[in-house]
């Protein structure tokens, strides 16, 4: 139902953090591609006006998902998910490569990029099979339905795109108050491929791991699952490094240590560091970053942007950013806990966790304590297809807030 007098009952709060964040994106935009772009002799505003028109079209669908009631979604969610699958096949068989991926599918003159798309399709997908399951969510059914988009996008390849899948996937099993069994299951293989460096410091975590799990008295069925995933996950860690693509190979070696290829991949993150640094408290001013006028981090448009903010905007404003996502992040979970029904709560926490995992990331590697796996800020980065899809996403999470009480007239 489409009623405008429900915007009163919206959460303001969120409304006026994305027209900040947005508002602050294009500025930011401005300021790192200005330059290179009147060098080149092409519109300096060019990059912006993208974003722009971008926002128009992502603001459209903001306000259409928010004023429809957002059960409808739940309908269509098996559509949804066939729909993500045969543009995710189509996009590896009939997209354009650019940068040595093939990730982005052309309309004529417009572009998109379908694994952008897929991260809100596949929540709604989810969020309708935990809503189908309730207690009796099966981990292996999850993962099947996770590793179908996970192993398309892997081929195209985008690394950050499926680590972003399987942490949506994992919060939301959290969220839904899944059992300690299963989050042991989810969970345990990751120290595993933590402790793996070491051979004999992984065996002494698997038998430890034993140890914990047979005096806890876990069945033995779900004993025996969860140390043949761990034991799985040591054996096929050395086969899985070597199916990963060079760059991705040099991406984690270099976050173990940017120094081992400063005048390659670790040369990204030693600028981003350098840029955010030289900022200082107050900053040196919008348009006025050495590293980020002169062009000395890369892609900072998008997946940087964060060094051009702290270059520019100094601590302050670095710190005003992640308030306003720390706000934002906060208040949707907010939503997801007085959701009027269960399929609600898991919809807005599925948003919420995937805010939260780019937000986290994204800062992260801009600061070095994370690797590189080109993830954009939301609303923040350069890029038609990730903002139209997180204003998307804006507009389900105020359709929830919308209907978690009857309206009053």
């Amino acid at each position: 139902m489409i009623n405008p007098r429900m915007l009163h009952i919206s959460d303001p709060m969120i409304w006026i953090i994305t027209a900040l964040l947005v508002f602050i994106g294009i500025f930011m935009i401005i300021s790192t591609t200005y330059n290179a772009e009147l060098k080149a002799e092409r519109d300096p505003f060019s990059f912006a006006k993208r974003q722009f028109g971008s926002l128009f079209l992502g603001l459209a669908l903001m306000s259409f998902f928010a004023f429809i009631d957002y059960g409808n979604l739940k309908k269509f969610a098996p559509l949804f998910y066939l729909f993500m699958l045969m543009i995710l096949v189509l996009v590896l068989f009939g997209g354009r490569a650019a940068s040595g991926a093939q990730r982005w599918i052309m309309l004529g003159p417009l572009s998109f990029q379908p694994s952008e798309i897929s991260k809100l399709l596949l929540i709604v997908s989810l969020a309708a099979f935990f809503n189908s399951r309730g207690e009796k969510t099966n981990i292996w059914e999850t993962l099947l339905v996770v590793a179908i988009p996970f192993l398309l996008i892997f081929r195209q390849p985008d690394l950050g795109t499926g680590l972003v899948m399987i942490a949506i996937a994992v919060g939301m099993l959290i969220w839904g108050k899944s059992s300690p069994v299963l989050l042991t299951m989810i969970f345990s293989p990751l120290a595993s491929i933590y402790f793996r460096q070491n051979l004999y410091l992984w065996i002494a975590y698997i038998l430890v791991l034993w140890g914990a799990l047979y005096f806890s008295r876990v069945k033995l069925f779900d004993l025996f699952l969860i140390m043949t995933i761990n034991i799985g996950v040591g054996i096929a860690l050395p086969i899985l490094w070597g199916l990963f693509k060079p760059y991705q190979q040099m991406r984690v070696l270099s976050f173990l240590n940017p120094g081992i290829d400063p005048h390659g991949i670790g040369y990204h993150t030693l600028q981003s560091k350098i840029a955010i640094g030289s900022g200082g408290f107050f900053g040196k001013g919008f348009m006025h970053g050495t590293q980020t006028q002169l062009q000395f981090v890369p892609i900072q448009n998008s997946d940087f942007i964060f060094s051009a903010i702290g270059e520019e905007l100094g601590f302050w404003g670095s710190t005003l950013v992640v308030s306003l996502f720390a706000t934002l992040i906060w208040r949707i979970f907010k939503i997801a806990e007085s959701a009027y029904d269960y399929w609600g709560s898991m919809l807005a926490a599925g948003i919420g966790v995937m805010f939260l995992f780019h937000f986290i990331v994204s800062v992260g590697m801009n600061l070095g304590v994370l690797p590189v796996v080109g993830i954009p800020l939301p609303f923040v980065s350069f890029g038609g297809t990730s903002l139209v899809v997180n204003l998307a996403a804006i507009g389900i999470i105020q359709s929830i807030a919308m209907r978690r009480q009857k309206l009053v007239f």
